[in-house]
């Protein structure tokens, strides 16, 4: 798919740094370069800050071959010429802030995901070598895992990653927690371990339009440093009632309370986090977790907008929450065949996505409608998002 630079504004829409992960993400799948200006003008502290220049390194680094330009902090614009192919293998990025480490893995993952060992890259490909190993990656990340305005590692480990293994059968992905880091020291580690695509074989298109009935709720409470276990505990009590009044007390939900202490050596700072998971009988999975802007914890507050983040989701029948929207429509339009998801309004993200996407695979397009309840016309619609993929393949010999 090479050929000239594709241009995209930064700014658009949404206008943050999902823009250039999936840009990026993209290009190095595709090969296609890219001139991404603009970029998070609107913000703050607009352009790059460390964590995207941390997770366009890593791409540019796991794209063997490639040239990143414009990449230092502060920078509105870059351009990416990826290498020949996407390399597996051992991989560590720091960002060395709090800078998000799980949104890293949404750079890296679908990359990885189409790598190949590099001795079968550079020894002839397909015509070189007929067989070889799985072509495995093992990635570390570090920097912040409980971090503001980015999703916590407990959404990435409980919701996220099921998703996929559930949606993509036999992918072979692990995620484990080293270490928390907490606002605004960072210091925290995460470890990503993934096996690409066989050769010849693609990402299967997924159906997550059947909600079923909710059979469990976890709710999860950890804390650090100077956060108290009675913090936490509170939390995880007024998360654990509020998700009762929610699903009404139905005796067929298993409901499940963890509330766990992070010692010195699993977690850097002082902080707190309390997430739900949601599971039905049709295998969606539902989350909402939210990490400690600061240690001074007001938990009963905390654990309502956790909860308040699933309280439409649920209601209407959603079968992903407003956080894994965005987060599927990468894998959507590399699958092959027809994607879909039933969801609650597609996010300002979601649509950025979607914008980016359908720019870097001309011929793939989404359809965004509404689905009215038949049997209740009072209620709120759901949203159905299709998508035909471009059903990109694997590059290994297994």
């Amino acid at each position: 798919m090479a050929g000239q630079s594709i241009h995209i504004d930064g700014s658009i829409m949404e206008g943050g740094g999902q823009i250039l992960r999936n840009a990026a993400a993209l290009s190095a799948i595709t090969k296609q370069p890219i001139t991404i200006c603009n970029i998070r003008a609107g913000r703050k502290q607009p352009g790059l800050r460390p964590q995207h220049l941390t997770g366009l390194n890593l791409v540019s680094t796991i794209s063997q071959g490639s040239s990143l330009t414009g990449c230092s902090v502060g920078s509105n614009r870059i351009e990416l010429r990826p290498g020949k192919f996407l390399a597996a293998g051992d991989y560590v990025a720091d960002t060395l802030t709090a800078g998000s480490c799980t949104l890293m893995v949404q750079q890296a993952l679908p990359c990885l995901l189409f790598a190949v060992k590099t001795t079968y890259a550079t020894e002839g490909g397909d015509s070189g070598m007929p067989h070889c190993p799985p072509s495995t990656s093992n990635l570390t990340l570090r920097g912040g895992t409980d971090a503001d305005m980015a999703p916590p590692i407990d959404y990435l480990t409980h919701v996220l990653v099921p998703t996929l293994l559930h949606t993509f059968k036999p992918l072979d992905l692990q995620v484990r927690l080293v270490r928390r880091g907490f606002m605004p020291k960072g210091g925290g580690e995460i470890k990503l371990y993934v096996q690409a695509l066989e050769r010849g074989t693609q990402l299967p298109a997924f159906d997550l339009t059947a909600r079923g009935n909710i059979t469990k709720v976890q709710v999860r409470a950890y804390y650090a440093g100077h956060v108290t276990e009675a913090t936490a505990q509170q939390m995880a009590d007024e998360a654990s009632k509020e998700m009762r009044q929610l699903c009404g007390n139905e005796e067929r939900v298993l409901f499940k309370q963890t509330v766990v202490k992070e010692t010195t050596s699993s977690a850097v700072g002082d902080g707190y986090s309390c997430s739900i998971v949601v599971e039905t009988d049709t295998g969606c999975i539902l989350g909402a977790a939210l990490p400690a802007k600061s240690s001074r914890v007001q938990p009963k507050p905390a654990a309502g907008q956790a909860v308040e983040e699933l309280k439409d989701c649920i209601l209407r029948g959603a079968c992903v929450d407003q956080w894994m929207q965005d987060q599927l429509i990468i894998y959507m339009a590399l699958a092959e065949g027809e994607s879909k998801m039933l969801c609650t309004e597609p996010t300002l993200h979601t649509r950025t996505a979607i914008t980016v996407v359908e720019k870097m695979l001309p011929g793939v397009l989404f359809q965004v409608s509404t689905v009215y309840n038949k049997r209740d016309k009072n209620r709120e619609p759901l949203w159905m998002i299709r998508c035909k993929g471009a059903g990109l393949t694997g590059r290994y010999v297994q």
